[in-house]
């Protein structure tokens, strides 16, 4: 890693990226008597290759991959796509591949788009620990540590890592490529940031994000909860076919981020500003009755929308208000969503019934919104109702 005046350090074994620290004093020792064979040098030689450390939580790390295609699509290079991997948020050491949730075939053949994941090219229970050589990024590893969910994802994945800065330090991302593409010899390139990087007009979503659908697994789970949980629309003709079609399920979603986000929306946003990033139940509720009033404004019982709540939000006396309201938060545990789809199965799960809802209710400040909001307008022409 490299350190504050940007020499380049080898991590020592108090630090969580440093995969020396295994608790084993003879393993320990044996790690700093060896040379560490290279990352890449376990890489097809087919291929040229671009990865990078994930960053904070999924929101996040979703952005770094869309940032990180940018980067490895402008040097012509195949993107090894980190996983989900843990973050400070919920600290279950665990990890998952996006092509669980995302179709990334069939978004390689929409974009023409090179990518491979990790689990792909490297069998973690096989595999011995390598070094793993990273330009620093956006201040990432100089200026600022590698993050929780960059150590996270090193130790699972048996790398240990260097930091060298590249020639200056940018964020843009036409300098980082501009500063990579002398390098384009090199079989294997790795930047320690994505997240962080400037795109222009920030295109990422239009020229990636938007062709990355959930996979059908995902997508029929969120489809066997709704026909269970609400009442199946009729069957009607398409008029334009003269098809028999059964229309989706029409309902509301509310995204209240609650938990850890409140410290942060209390802190940098005071009085009136607090309901665009920690708006109350009561607030929701007067947003939720437009949104109904707007979508039937003569108030016909029949088609008042279900309402669902994806939050974060675990206190009981807030979760009753919800329910006091009618509105129904969505409880992965007695959905049994993580035993069918894995740790970050409840999160993904939200943002199919964010994107498909007829409605849906957010918060300015949480790009877990905002994502929702972009597949609403782009997948089914629909405006998100931000607070």
């Amino acid at each position: 890693m490299a350190n504050s005046d940007g020499q380049t350090t080898t991590p020592n074994s108090n630090d969580n990226n440093d995969l020396n620290n295994t608790g084993d004093g003879d393993r320990h020792q044996e790690l700093e008597e060896i040379v560490l064979q290279p990352f890449e040098d376990t890489l097809p030689q087919q291929e040229k290759y671009l990865t990078y450390l994930p960053y904070a939580g999924i929101t996040n790390q979703f952005y770094g991959m869309l940032r990180g295609m940018h980067v490895a699509k402008a040097l012509g290079r195949t993107l090894i796509i980190p996983p989900i991997t843990a973050s400070s948020h919920d600290k279950s050491k665990q990890n998952q591949p996006w092509s669980k949730f995302l179709d990334l075939q069939k978004f390689s053949e929409l974009t023409g788009t090179k990518v491979v994941e990790f689990h792909q090219l490297r069998d973690v229970e096989l595999a011995e620990v390598n070094e793993l050589k990273c330009g620093i990024t956006c201040g990432f590893g100089s200026k600022r540590d590698i993050d929780f969910t960059a150590k996270g994802f090193l130790k699972q994945w048996k790398l240990n890592v260097t930091l060298s800065p590249l020639k200056s330090d940018v964020t843009k991302l036409e300098a980082i490529t501009s500063l990579l593409a002398p390098y384009h010899e090199d079989k294997f390139a790795c930047i320690s940031n994505t997240y962080k990087i400037a795109v222009k007009d920030k295109s990422e979503w239009q020229q990636f994000g938007q062709h990355l659908f959930f996979t059908e697994e995902l997508e029929s789970f969120v489809k066997e909860f709704l026909d269970q949980n609400l009442v199946k629309p009729q069957s009607a003709i398409d008029p334009s076919t003269r098809q028999e079609s059964t229309p989706e399920h029409r309902y509301l979603v509310i995204h209240a981020r609650r938990g850890d986000f409140a410290a942060y929306c209390e802190t940098n946003f005071k009085g009136p500003k607090l309901i665009h990033c920690f708006p109350s139940t009561e607030q929701f509720a007067e947003r939720v009755d437009k949104v109904q009033m707007r979508l039937n404004p003569n108030m016909d019982p029949d088609q008042i929308l279900p309402v669902f709540v994806a939050t974060n939000e675990r206190k009981p006396e807030e979760l009753k208000r919800f329910a006091d309201l009618g509105w129904r938060y969505l409880d992965h545990q007695e959905m049994g969503t993580a035993e069918k789809l894995g740790v970050f199965g409840p999160m993904m799960v939200d943002q199919v019934l964010m994107a498909r809802a007829q409605a849906l209710v957010g918060i300015q400040m949480s790009t877990f919104s905002r994502v929702g909001a972009l597949r609403q307008r782009d997948w089914f022409g629909r405006e998100m109702e931000y607070m």
